[in-house]
């Protein structure tokens, strides 16, 4: 389906843009109302610097089956394995993937709800020894009604209801990992719908039971513990994500950014050798509050915390190995880092991060030097980054903290996690201040209006070209959805747009000049 704009499109609330003609314009809430506007200055050397800022406290409970008295078939996979990626990867490898048996869909039964208004038809896979489990479908659903949630058989929880997802450039779209060795899928079509089509399950990521990581001897900080610190910890993110060959599970961390003018745009930042590609990206499912709910307590079941799956690359410096993506879902956090573009000195330095795919920890410690820092993993899979050495004196970091902050003594992102030795001490992180070149379109030096041209080209997103303006568009209509500021214009060069999203800002989107016909859909 296509939307034609002619002249100017309106998107009210959180609707995906699909179909309609002429104009639309989002009534959303406007996200300054939430929260303060960014501190912004202008330092030596025109470096940029950006207060924290908090959003209203966020309301999340998990939903649940649409017709739990309708009975699921139940499907044995195999066992899950260790990985057969090294515990020392770049990033925090914890499952892999395999093909899904033949025809797991085919003989699910569709039975009708106790109203007749609808049919439902679920099915229950299990695999020992799992710690989660995900299943990628490698087709579209939904254009007959159909609507899928993922649920957990142990605890109820469910997520969705999805229908017609964002799909990769393979045409393959990941669930949400459900954690434990079960997980769910329930479908849902109106009862007049006569043999509702299903997707094919392509493959099953299997994420490991025991933990592939070994403790060095040091002992971790646990972030509850330190109550001054949780607004930033607010911030933090886990990311679960399937790497992009397509083939190993992998897990990091982030966190959302605040940006200037403030408008709680859902920007966060990671490692680039954690998610490297948008087929990585759009797999990644990122998880808000794994943390224990008081000082060294028993951490949440993850199954009940809220998540955002799938994101959107905007971009890349690979140079100091960092990226920023914009999450396709609302964030299940309120609370948005400050950062600061400029050179910093040697001094205080604090670290916020998921070691190992558990719950978030703290270090502490100081910044003492940078440099050019090569890494490496047991296959000798090596990137170069110009780093900030950290030498921590409390707590560390360990595989799978990989894209989570360091912060200044004024609490400002100076860097992204890259890796370390194996000791308890040095942590490096890439540069921020390096980065900002390529960041700094969606963080503060943003168009007025943004604009977007279907020709334009960014290969991978690394920021050389693309800006969003006249003479150096975006490419996608999506990427200028982050980009702009809430309430602003993004103008769109007449062509076709082969894309599907949702806009949860409020923003106007028009045609660029007097002719010509917009068309976005798929």
């Amino acid at each position: 389906m296509f939307r034609q704009l002619s002249s100017l499109i309106a998107i009210a609330g959180s609707a995906a843009v699909m179909a309609q003609e002429n104009a639309v314009t989002n009534a959303g809430p406007a996200a300054a109302q939430h929260g303060a506007t960014a501190a912004a200055r202008i330092e030596a050397g025109e470096a940029v610097a950006v207060d924290s800022v908090a959003a209203d406290a966020i309301e999340w409970m998990p939903g649940e089956r649409f017709a739990d008295y309708i009975p699921a078939d139940w499907e044995p996979l195999p066992a899950t394995r260790e990985p057969d990626a090294a515990p020392d990867a770049l990033y925090g490898v914890v499952g892999y993937v395999e093909p899904a048996p033949e025809g797991l869909l085919d003989h699910l039964e569709w039975r009708l709800t106790d109203d007749e208004g609808a049919q439902v038809a679920a099915i229950e896979f299990s695999s020992a020894g799992a710690h989660a489990l995900r299943v990628r479908f490698d087709e579209d659903f939904g254009r007959d009604g159909v609507e899928l949630r993922v649920y957990d058989p142990v605890s109820g929880a469910a997520f969705g209801p999805y229908t017609r997802p964002i799909r990769d450039e393979n045409g393959h779209w990941w669930t949400t990992p459900i954690f434990g060795e079960h997980i769910g899928l329930e479908f849902v079509a109106p009862a007049t719908v006569e043999a509702p089509l299903l997707p094919k399950i392509g493959a099953i990521a299997y994420i490991n039971g025991d933990s592939p990581f070994t403790e060095r001897g040091c002992a971790h900080n646990d972030v509850t513990c330190v109550s001054s610190w949780a607004n930033e910890a607010q911030a933090v993110v886990e990311l679960w994500f399937i790497d992009g060959n397509g083939n190993v599970a992998g897990t990091c961390s982030g966190a959302l950014l605040n940006r200037t003018p403030s408008d709680l745009c859902p920007l966060v930042m990671t490692a680039n050798h954690c998610i490297g590609n948008q087929s990585a990206a759009n797999s990644t499912a990122f998880i808000w509050q794994f943390q224990t709910p008081n000082c060294n307590g028993m951490p949440p079941n993850a199954n009940t915390l809220p998540r955002s799956d799938g994101s959107l690359l905007l971009k890349r410096y690979t140079a100091s190995d960092w990226n920023l993506v914009g999450l396709y879902e609302a964030p299940g956090a309120n609370f948005f880092l400050g950062w600061s573009s400029g050179s910093w000195s040697d001094g205080a330095a604090t670290g916020i991060h998921h070691p190992g795919g558990t719950f978030k920890r703290i270090s502490f410690g100081s910044k003492v030097d940078n440099h050019e820092q090569e890494f490496c993993d047991a296959s000798n899979n090596c990137f170069t980054a110009e780093v900030w050495d950290v030498e921590y004196t409390s707590g560390y970091t360990q595989p799978g903290s990989s894209g989570s902050p360091v912060m200044d003594s004024s609490r400002r992102v100076r860097g992204t996690l890259s890796g370390g030795p194996a000791d308890c001490m040095t942590s490096r992180y890439g540069r921020f201040d390096l980065a900002f070149t390529n960041l700094q379109y969606y963080l503060s030096s943003i168009a007025s209006p943004v604009v977007v041209t279907s020709w334009a080209g960014d290969p991978g997103n690394n920021g050389s070209l693309e800006r969003g303006t006249a003479s150096n568009p975006f490419s996608t209509v999506f990427e200028g959805s982050f980009a702009v500021v809430a309430g602003g214009n993004v103008e769109i060069n007449p062509g076709s747009y082969n894309e599907r999203f949702t806009i949860r800002r409020p923003m106007t989107l028009k045609r660029r000049g007097t002719s010509g016909i917009v068309r976005i859909g798929q």
